[in-house]
């Protein structure tokens, strides 16, 4: 972001905010009256200027053909869970929302209380790698293959330590007791689908 001329930076925040918003690129025209240039062809100017720089990819002869190559929220500064601190107008950076996503292949929705002291409370969403590499006390989809009907294919939300005789899925919850699975039977009767990378929490959860 640093080598964008003060224009160009309001070019690509307007397209980044529009589309949010709108669910779709702006035109030219929709750019040049939200920053203040009245030609359409100099705003195909610094669109073609950010194309060289990387920071958007246009289709040619199409009015809404604006992508940016890194999906982004504006990140302002810290905000204080104690004392207040004062949030500054000029974002210092962007967080990649996409890269994030990349690192995952689909969301879950959890259901119960036993990840709570890791933050991850019912009805929040988790990001799962299924392809991720699994390290002890990573947080982890297992899933059991055993049991009856009803239970067969159970799966649990947990924190993973695989021990010389057994395996332990425990709970960030201090009133749970971990689960604690022999090795053969851990082997013979679970699967590890993914690694949870991000939780998401809507504080306007949707109705059902």
């Amino acid at each position: 972001m640093d080598e964008m001329s003060s224009k160009q930076r309001a070019i690509y925040e307007f397209i980044q905010r529009y589309t949010q918003e709108h669910g779709r690129p702006p035109t030219n025209r929709e750019i040049g009256k939200a920053v203040g240039i009245e030609s359409t062809g100099h705003v195909d100017y610094h669109l073609s200027v950010l194309e060289k720089k990387g920071h958007i990819v246009r289709e040619d002869r199409k009015s809404r053909a604006i992508r940016l190559t890194q999906q982004g929220l504006p990140m302002k500064g810290h905000i204080a869970a104690g004392q207040p601190l004062e949030i500054p107008d000029a974002p210092e950076g962007y967080v990649d929302l996409a890269k994030q996503l990349s690192n995952g292949k689909y969301l879950l929705e959890v259901k119960g209380k036993s990840m709570i002291e890791d933050c991850i409370d019912s009805g929040d969403y988790v990001l799962i790698d299924p392809e991720a590499a699994i390290e002890p006390g990573d947080v982890i989809v297992a899933v059991n293959h055993s049991g009856n009907a009803s239970e067969r294919g159970a799966a649990t939300l947990k924190r993973f330590y695989k021990e010389k005789n057994r395996v332990e899925l425990r709970p960030a919850n201090s009133t749970m007791d971990p689960i604690f699975i022999d090795a053969e039977e851990w082997e013979r009767e679970w699967e590890i689908q993914g690694k949870v990378r991000a939780v998401y929490r809507l504080f306007e959860r949707p109705r059902k």
